[in-house]
């Protein structure tokens, strides 16, 4: 009997084809490292706020925009995404856009740019957009679009569960805090630079800065003025880190905000801290104050500005101190962020494996 192997020889290309596609989708992981080019959002090209579809696909072609459907009122929202298709499990990095801007926010590309390179998935979802209408502005509908867009890349990727990360600056640092206050079993560590802590006081702050657009977006999201007793009020604490932080003390935390910060003062980040921290890692309100005026390190907090997580091209640390879960960065600049420093430290979290339960022998 002959035998045909036309249909072998036919088969041989594909099977060899898809072991090649297997091998490059499941393409080695180089060495953790700081990643080149720009150190800072203030230093990426444009302006902090920019948003450009086509400016992400420049940077990363398989980014794509998916639309999620609102577990709490069923609106849909954007969010860009992208994920490797290797088999392996990888972390998930959430990156929140900051108070002016929406999901598009281009000082993000490094961030998903680090998670190409190391296989991490990425998401940044619009939650409610710009500052500037009730949804928006950590209401509890834009808290739990942050909880969906997490709850999207699990079903779209295979997430490692104990690697599941929230980033965000400024507006985005304010409901990533509130965020891992509402729902502290999700993340692996969180990073808030330059957070807003305190909705009601930053619109008063905000008063001797009639020119800034904070305050009317304030007053457009909370219904009314945040004064004294008014319902607005209530509902702009209800959106503040400084009413819920504390239930996030298990989770790792870094805080990080510029000495010459005069968006959001730095004190701002460290009240976060002394509420996270342990009473004797504390920092006094009058160190507080001292370095809010001067735009300096007090005496008292000198020589502890040593971080194993900031490198030469970054923002020069002038304090740094880690307590309990919480990390604090005081450093010399403004209202900035920094992409290694972040990304760093990120990589050092790892929610705790439960241990398998040892069964006694008989």
């Amino acid at each position: 009997m002959k035998i045909d192997f036309r249909p072998a020889k036919l088969l041989l290309p594909l099977l060899l084809c898809l072991l090649f596609a297997a091998c490059n989708r499941d393409k080695p992981i180089p060495p953790i490292a700081p990643l080149e080019g720009y150190t800072t959002t203030k230093q990426y090209p444009g302006n902090v706020g920019d948003e450009s579809l086509e400016d992400w696909k420049k940077e990363l072609k398989d980014i794509e925009v998916v639309q999620i459907k609102s577990t709490m009122d069923g609106k849909v929202e954007p969010a860009l995404f992208y994920e490797s298709k290797s088999s392996r499990k990888k972390p998930l990095l959430v990156v929140l856009h900051s108070w002016s801007s929406g999901y598009l926010q281009v000082p993000s590309i490094p961030f998903a740019l680090w998670a190409e390179k190391y296989d991490w998935a990425f998401i940044q979802p619009n939650y409610r957009g710009v500052f500037e209408h009730p949804e928006a502005m950590a209401s509890d509908m834009a808290v739990q679009d942050i909880v969906d867009a997490v709850d999207y890349a699990m079903q779209h990727a295979d997430i490692d569960s104990s690697r599941v990360y929230l980033v965000g600056s400024s507006g985005g640092a304010m409901t990533a805090l509130v965020t891992a206050s509402r729902h502290p079993e999700l993340w692996a560590g969180v990073a808030a630079w330059v957070p807003v802590f305190d909705i009601p006081e930053w619109y008063d702050f905000n008063l001797y800065y009639p020119h800034r657009k904070y305050n009317k977006q304030i007053i457009a999201a909370l219904g009314g003025e945040p004064l004294p007793g008014t319902p607005a009020e209530e509902e702009g604490k209800k959106r503040s880190p400084s009413t819920q932080v504390h239930q996030a003390k298990e989770v790792p935390i870094f805080l990080a905000h510029g000495i010459n910060d005069l968006l959001v003062p730095p004190s701002h980040s460290i009240r976060a801290y002394n509420i996270l921290a342990a009473p004797a890692d504390t920092i006094s309100k009058e160190d507080m104050a001292y370095i809010v005026k001067e735009q300096a390190i007090p005496e008292d907090m000198q020589g502890q500005a040593d971080d194993p997580y900031f490198g030469a091209s970054d923002p020069e640390v002038v304090f740094s101190r880690k307590s309990d879960n919480v990390k604090l960065v005081l450093y010399v600049g403004v209202h900035d962020m920094a992409y290694n420093a972040t990304l760093l430290w990120l990589n050092d979290q790892q929610k705790p494996q439960p241990q398998p339960a040892v069964t006694q022998a008989k």
